[in-house]
């Protein structure tokens, strides 16, 4: 006997909700929540070095603390919202470059991939590592810089003076160039015993301009001394001074004059320790040569200290000057712009990428700050953060 199949109608009663109406009887889909699922412990921060500051786009900062990754691209540092780059990567230490982010306050934070939380938020600061600075205009040309004891930057602007500048930016009128005649600007400017200004340029001349301003008169001259690109003044404040000359020279502050043999286009004079220190070329080598002050009357050989040549044939070394920790800093116009030479004479560029050649003359400020004088293409006063700070200009302490 054959079976039927019974078919009922149901007005109303299409395929289409036919075959939804036996959707309804299958299983739902399984949940994204597991119960088994652990996350990995959440990361713990203990310390920042540098502690509290850093500079934005360069420093190298070490995050100590617990439950890393030692897989590095499975951490993430993130300075507000912005991530670091990471170096390298242990469970318990990250070493990260720091974001190129300039604030006051932003807060660090470490993620862990599968951990389903963020280490607790540490304060930090981001300072720039180089920027404008004095609110010089585009038509200003700057050259000769200094600074005295309370941090103040005086500059020399082509045609326009010589112009002081606060720690805070505020720029006011300083000094004329010269009384009377002759060219545009200064090579070369110190303060000196007494808060007077001490200038130079490339003549057989040094002036003075009075402390607190005003017009430049000459301060020594004649056959006695050689052409003066720049001076610096030792801890009993005697100037020495050089140029393209076959001597360097020392002038007391009774205006006595004494030449010691050495052949050199030198550039930059800047007493470090106990040492003279002259930048620029001897024969067919740039580089820095220094002599060991023994007193006033008395300079030891000079011996070569750095051969820049050795390691960046074809360029100069315009300025030279030294940090507090023996760091020497070398202006050039190579491609690194600002050459640090170590101690050791190991060597390497001064925040790579941030600065542009030529460098034409350094000076410190009160604290951690160097001034720079960039030239070619746009002329430009350049503040530097260097989180240490400068080695003395002991005529601006006299």
């Amino acid at each position: 006997m054959k079976t039927s199949m019974l078919r009922i109608a149901v007005p109303g009663l299409t395929l289409l909700s036919v075959l939804m109406m036996a959707g309804c009887n299958e299983e739902p889909p399984a949940s994204l929540y597991s119960d088994n699922y652990t996350s990995r412990p959440q990361p713990v921060v203990s310390t920042l070095d540098p502690a509290g500051t850093a500079l934005a786009g360069v420093t190298t900062i070490t995050i100590t603390g617990t439950n890393f990754s030692a897989v590095a691209a499975e951490n993430q540092v993130f300075f507000d919202a912005t991530p670091a780059t990471i170096l390298t990567a242990s469970t318990t230490q990250l070493i990260v470059r720091a974001p190129n982010l300039v604030k006051d306050t932003v807060q660090v934070r470490v993620s862990v991939y599968k951990s389903d939380k963020y280490s607790e938020a540490k304060q930090y600061r981001l300072l720039a590592a180089v920027a404008d600075f004095g609110g010089l205009a585009k038509t200003d040309e700057p050259w000769a810089v200094t600074a005295d004891a309370a941090g103040n930057v005086y500059v020399s602007i082509s045609g326009s003076g010589v112009k002081k500048i606060t720690p805070t930016g505020v720029k006011t009128d300083y000094a004329s160039h010269w009384a009377t005649g002759g060219g545009t600007k200064w090579s070369a400017m110190k303060i000196g015993p007494g808060g007077v200004l001490y200038s130079a340029r490339i003549l057989r001349i040094i002036y003075t301009t009075p402390a607190g301003g005003g017009a430049p008169t000459t301060w020594v001259t004649g056959s006695a001394i050689g052409l003066i690109y720049d001076l610096d003044f030792d801890a009993q404040g005697n100037c020495w001074a050089g140029g393209n000359n076959a001597s360097v020279y020392r002038v007391k502050q009774d205006k006595s004059i004494k030449a010691f043999p050495f052949t050199c286009n030198a550039r930059s004079m800047r007493v470090y320790n106990g040492y003279l220190y002259v930048g620029g070329k001897v024969d067919t080598t740039e580089g820095v040569w220094r002599a060991q002050i023994i007193n006033a009357d008395s300079l030891g050989a000079f011996e070569q200290y750095y051969n820049f040549s050795a390691s960046y044939s074809g360029y100069l070394v315009n300025a030279v000057t030294f940090a507090a920790d023996g760091d020497m800093y070398i202006g050039t116009d190579a491609p690194q712009a600002v050459v640090v030479v170590h101690a050791n004479k190991s060597a390497e560029p001064l925040y790579p990428g941030l600065f542009s050649p030529v460098t034409l003359l350094f000076t410190w400020g009160k604290d951690d700050d160097m001034y720079l004088i960039r030239s070619v293409n746009t002329p430009q006063l350049i503040k530097s953060t260097m989180l240490k700070n400068g080695a003395p200009y002991y005529g601006a302490t006299l």
